[in-house]
């Protein structure tokens, strides 16, 4: 069966027409009473012209008898016709009266009534005074009877006509109460099923704007609501993808801060073993010992080689570029980790590493590097004295990952913040040495990378921070 899909537009839509509706019925009605109550005050006239024309009937009558004018007489005789066509005309409509009026009783009075008037017309100059006085009592007992019967159906028709327009006045007052209390009643209904959505939509817009980037769960089947809806999850989502690299890149931007300094102290150690070397080779020029001078040249060689290898790792690491996954030898990553942070490793913490040689996996080299490289960082910060912090790795050929293991023997975490240390800007160190984004950076690149990162401590006796990232497939 044909359903139309929830929406705002068919909500209002419906809502209008209901209205609509209401108002052409209730308008509809109120059109019939009034034209029930024309028809009446139109028939009230004919029952009022029906009174006055009995009334100018008796008073002709009276005249006659008073004069004995024959004008009088056929005025009277003409009105009398007149009252007897009016009653014929609207014989079904008197009976249908508020008050029961016998109509043919009526007929049959102004019929006598004109007999009695006709016969003493003719019989006037024959009758004596005892006889015509006795007509003329028969004539006004009739006229009377007639003028009283009128007299009273007209009174009770106006009577009813004021009462249908009183009840006339109370039905449209009922129906303009009726058309508020409904259009109140619709309008709530609007108010709680299109306001409300819009209202969730504004504070979730209220919360985005306040930097809380929640995926919008608003309860509304109406499609421009649901669309509404999608759009915006939408734009979260890319706002916080796009939020998300600006903090990578910040947090990368710091470390590299961190590891020039780091680089450019540990730089030193060959540039002065090549300053010496070159040193002796100035000294020594003319001497023959050509396999030392061999040797000075292989050791100057050695450092520059070591030299380019801190370059080229410090520039790997800071060249901006998409993410793209490749194969890479994790014991290589390692180490090649380990050394950008040579410079930042205080002499009272040793690290050590036990990696497989044939371990592989698929990642972007540049970006697994920065959510190792803040890990072991914030291992380092942990180690308020002397410690260790060892890094391992086990493969799980059944689920095609490997488990890297960076463990350290620092003052480890409080059970409480156990469940919040990967939240943004989460961080017990101070203002001063961190910005609370590190573990959260590193948990977002190794989800990322379809991994998962888990953590276990207990305070005093260090932490263990477990990896799991996806093998190169054979």
């Amino acid at each position: 069966m044909f359903r139309l899909q929830p929406s705002i537009q068919n909500k209002v839509r419906a809502g209008y027409y209901i209205c609509l509706a209401l108002i052409v019925v209730v308008s509809i009605l109120n059109y019939l009473d009034l034209k029930r109550i024309d028809k009446k005050i139109a028939f009230s006239l004919i029952i009022s012209d029906l009174f006055d024309t009995t009334l100018e009937m008796r008073r002709f009558e009276k005249n006659y008898f008073l004069y004995r004018d024959k004008e009088d007489y056929a005025e009277n005789l003409r009105f009398t016709e007149k009252a007897e066509d009016i009653i014929r005309q609207n014989k079904e409509a008197i009976k249908g009266l508020s008050i029961k009026a016998d109509v043919y009783a009526m007929e049959t009075d102004i019929r006598e009534y004109k007999l009695l008037m006709q016969k003493y017309f003719r019989l006037d100059k024959t009758l004596n005074p005892i006889e015509a006085y006795d007509m003329e009592g028969r004539v006004r007992v009739k006229g009377k009877k007639l003028v009283t019967a009128t007299e009273a159906i007209s009174v009770a028709e106006r009577k009813y006509i004021q009462s249908l327009i009183v009840s006339s006045r109370r039905v449209l007052i009922a129906s303009v109460i009726f058309l508020i209390v409904v259009g109140l009643i619709t309008g709530q209904y609007l108010s709680r099923m299109v306001v409300r959505p819009l209202k969730q939509v504004e504070n979730s817009m209220q919360r985005i704007a306040e930097g809380r980037f929640d995926t919008l769960s608003i309860e509304s089947p109406d499609r421009e609501i649901v669309s509404l809806s999608n759009a915006f999850s939408k734009m979260i989502k890319e706002l916080e993808l796009r939020q998300m690299k600006v903090i990578i890149q910040s947090e990368k931007l710091i470390s590299l801060g961190t590891m020039v300094s780091g680089i450019t102290h540990q730089l030193n150690n060959p540039l002065s073993n090549i300053s010496t070397s070159c040193q002796i080779l100035h000294e020594e020029i003319e001497e023959a010992d050509i396999k030392y001078k061999k040797e000075l040249l292989e050791q100057i060689e050695g450092q520059v080689e070591r030299a380019k290898t801190m370059v080229h790792s410090l520039l790997e690491f800071a060249r901006k570029k998409e993410f793209k996954a490749k194969p890479l030898p994790l014991k290589d990553l390692i180490d090649d980790t380990v050394r950008l942070l040579q410079g930042d490793i205080p002499t009272n913490v040793e690290i050590g590493t036990d990696i497989p040689e044939d371990v592989w996996i698929i990642a972007d080299k540049q970006r697994i590097q920065q959510a190792l490289l803040n890990i072991i960082k914030n291992s380092i910060d942990a180690i308020p004295d002397e410690g260790q912090i060892f890094i391992s790795a086990t493969e799980n050929n059944e689920t095609k990952t490997v488990e890297i293991k960076i463990q350290d023997t620092g003052t480890g975490i409080e059970p409480e913040h156990i469940a919040t240390i990967f939240e943004p800007f989460f961080t017990t160190k101070g203002e001063e040495k961190g910005s609370g984004l590190g573990l959260f950076v590193a948990r977002e690149i190794i989800e990322e990378h379809s991994g998962v990162i888990e953590v276990s401590s207990a305070p005093n006796r260090g932490t263990t921070f477990s990896i799991k990232l996806p093998l190169k497939e054979t």
